[in-house]
């Protein structure tokens, strides 16, 4: 199962926790029970990500991340992609969507019909990002 999350309420802390506790959490633990390697939870600089309620609550689950990542940069953050590709798919529903429920409906059939090859490529650029980034010196890069 994937951890997939609707972007409208991630920007509230206790949303987000809730997220974490019911979704990201069961399936966080199934992987990392037939892993024997250190995990880092990455994840942008958001405040909903980044509050003290959510800090504790990730360092109480033993959930380990990066001290400070920055928010929509997709030099860095490939899920920035993922957002973009799904808002354009959206784009195109628009005239169809009428409330927040088929709004709901919608993100959803979107993302279970999002390409997993999409995802894996860009997972496997990340070392190529980081190069770029440390190339550019922290400035922008193609991505």
């Amino acid at each position: 199962m994937n951890p997939g999350l609707y972007r409208l309420t991630i920007n509230y802390q206790e949303t987000y926790i809730n997220i974490l506790a019911n979704r990201f959490h069961p399936w966080f633990t199934n992987v990392t029970a037939h892993q024997e390697r250190d995990f880092i939870f990455q994840e942008d600089g958001a405040s909903c990500h980044t509050g003290g309620y959510a800090r504790w609550w990730k360092e109480t689950h033993q959930i380990r991340g990066f001290e400070y990542w920055p928010a929509q940069s997709p030099d860095l953050n490939p899920i920035e992609h993922v957002w973009n590709a799904l808002e354009r798919r959206i784009e195109r529903k628009r005239s169809s969507i009428k409330n927040l429920e088929q709004l709901k409906v919608a993100l959803r059939e979107e993302w279970e019909r999002m390409d997993d090859e999409f995802a894996d490529r860009l997972v496997r650029s990340m070392k190529r990002r980081c190069e770029a980034v440390i190339k550019a010196k922290g400035g922008a890069t193609e991505y």
